[in-house]
């Protein structure tokens, strides 16, 4: 057995030493022309005491104790004539044929951004290459763009690797886990690591030694990753509408992160011991950080992890040198009428995405010092229109554009649009002739990001809606369906979006249609006494008719039906944002 160097590291499974055979003839050709018959062929040094020539240094491949075939994959389950051998085989056969799916799209992706000129090569600048590919996979432009830049380093910079999967050897999530793992390295050390990947039994291994050999090589090759200073962000990473809750991921260097956990540890053992304090002393002493007032009625402090939550999220921000904003920002909840008079428990609506608890929605509402009404139409949510003669949105015509464009109005952009979005005139309004321009109405505008903002200002994509939709022309009526924009992406590529509608109206139409018939049955049976009472079966038809004749209203919405829009906004100050 020879002895291994420091550097050299045991993969799980055997090896091959893949210049065995060579040496092994260079030994029997040695051994033919020697002029002594006795020269030593050990390992050890020669009797003459000449040097040994240095040997090379050693090639591992690593390869399966087993090669994974038919029959063994068969031996598995009890050999040939076992009665789960049909079903392992046909599993064994879908495996192959997702991974040779899973390379035709990646082919095909990969294609997409080679031929497509708008990207120029780059995948840095490739907005219009994901919008187009978010189309087609009807996805999100990020997560399109993740696709496309995938693709690439699978079909060029993973050429070895990628023929396996295109061969039905790699299976689908293996090949994934290798793409997540290369995502920080450049396109040198993902070539590396492929390289390294190449001398693996790739059709035999096991999942286990495969994750290690891709994490032993970019470990190898990846001594260059993004320090840790470059990784600094906060992101949103989930919702639960159910519970009401979402969390928040903080990552960065490893002091710093550790820096602000002894910070935010200390700042809450502190305000705890305030709030001891404050109890002992009595009602007289206001509680800090009491985050729902009931810290006296517990006659105990908060938990320090309810204080660190209650520190994150109430104190105030320090940008110093830098002013902060003028309006703080806020956050928009359509609560339907019904929930807050406590007629049912429908959850309430956060910037027209997310779902709350209608407890948490009513909690809101009591807290809050103004209340917006928004008005929509009954059938399918559709937000109605407000007017405008001048260049600016309103603030009502503003918080409308919020609640249709929760998120950028770009094909595939998911975006939000509550801070860094820009209210955009589909048709450019003339500041020297605004009778000659688009008009400032919610028929004309709606809400981009930044990024989307510019590629439109430069004409790379171009929105449109129908003329007929706008109110201020023709019989001054609009769609009560939610208005479609047409977006020309290229030449002969155009896609079609719809604004957001309320979701909560058409089931708080159907639970208002519900208690305005109990409550006329329950007059009605008043009237008529106890001696004449109404027959369940009626009330039963009478309910299924009035289903029918909403769903058959929801289908004569989505025929073009027609609507006047309301009067003059509500007159708001400030924006709700």
């Amino acid at each position: 057995m020879s002895a291994r160097t420091a550097g050299e590291v045991a993969a799980v499974g055997e090896f091959d030493d893949i210049d065995d055979d060579a040496r092994r003839d260079a030994s029997s050709e040695s051994s033919r022309h020697s002029p002594s018959s006795n020269a030593s062929t050990g390992p050890g040094p020669s009797s003459s005491g000449s040097a040994a020539p240095a040997r090379p240094a050693r090639v591992w491949r690593v390869r399966a104790r087993r090669q994974l075939t038919e029959e063994l994959i068969l031996e598995e389950v009890g050999g040939i004539e076992g009665k789960n051998a049909g079903r392992v085989l046909a599993l064994h056969s879908l495996m192959r044929e997702e991974a040779q799916l899973h390379a035709r799209r990646l082919r095909h992706l990969a294609d997409f951004f080679a031929v497509d000129p708008d990207n120029e090569g780059s995948l840095i600048d490739a907005d219009m290459t994901a919008m187009k590919v978010a189309v087609g996979l009807r996805c999100s432009i990020t997560q399109a763009t993740s696709q496309i830049r995938d693709a690439h380093h699978a079909v060029v910079d993973l050429p070895r690797m990628f023929a396996h999967l295109e061969a039905g050897d790699l299976p689908e999530d293996y090949h994934l886990f290798l793409l997540r793992q290369v995502r920080r390295l450049d396109a040198d050390q993902i070539r590396l690591v492929d390289e390294h990947l190449a001398g693996v039994e790739i059709p035999s291994i096991p999942r286990s030694t495969f994750e290690a050999q891709v994490r032993l090589a970019v470990a190898s090759v990846g001594n260059e990753l993004k320090p840790p200073r470059e990784a600094r962000e906060v992101r949103i990473d989930g919702v639960d509408s159910e519970q009401g809750v979402a969390w928040i991921t903080i990552t960065g260097p490893i002091p710093e992160i550790r820096s602000l956990g002894l910070r935010l540890d200390a700042s809450a053992r502190a305000v705890q011991r305030a709030q001891r304090v404050a109890l002992e002393a009595g009602e007289e002493e206001p509680i800090p950080f009491d985050l729902d007032g009931d810290v006296r009625d517990r006659e105990r402090p908060l938990s320090l992890s309810a204080l660190r939550y209650a520190i994150l999220t109430r104190s105030m921000l320090d940008l110093d040198p830098v002013e902060d904003t003028a309006q703080p920002f806020k956050i928009l909840v359509t609560v339907p009428v019904t929930t807050l008079l406590g007629m049912d428990d429908s959850p309430a609506m956060l910037d027209g995405l997310t779902p709350i608890p209608a407890d948490l929605a009513r909690d809101l509402a009591a807290t809050s010092s103004v209340w917006y009404r928004i008005l929509t139409d009954p059938i399918c949510g559709t937000h109605l229109p407000a007017r405008i003669d001048t260049y600016r949105p309103d603030a009502q015509q503003r918080m409308q554009l919020r609640l249709r464009h929760p998120v950028c109005a770009a094909p595939g952009c998911t975006r939000p649009t509550a801070l860094a979005a820009e209210d955009d005139h589909i048709i450019e309004y003339d500041h020297q002739d605004p009778a000659r321009g688009g008009p400032t109405s919610l028929w004309n505008l709606h809400r981009l990001c930044r990024r989307h903002h510019q590629l439109k200002t430069a004409g790379l994509i171009d929105p449109a809606r129908d003329p007929q939709d706008d109110p201020d022309r023709g019989d001054h009526t609009t769609s009560a369906e939610p208005l479609v924009t047409t977006w020309q992406l290229e030449q002969d590529l155009r896609v079609r979006t719809e604004e957001n509608t309320d979701l909560l109206t058409p089931r708080m139409t159907r639970r208002l249609a519900q208690a305005e018939r109990t409550h006329r049955r329950a007059r009605e049976a008043r009237q008529r006494g106890p001696d004449d009472p109404r027959c369940p079966a009626l009330d039963e038809a009478e309910d299924h008719l009035a289903q029918i004749q909403l769903e058959n209203e929801f289908t004569r919405v989505r025929t073009k039906r027609r609507i006047i829009p309301p009067g003059p906004p509500l007159d708001v100050d400030h924006p709700p944002f």
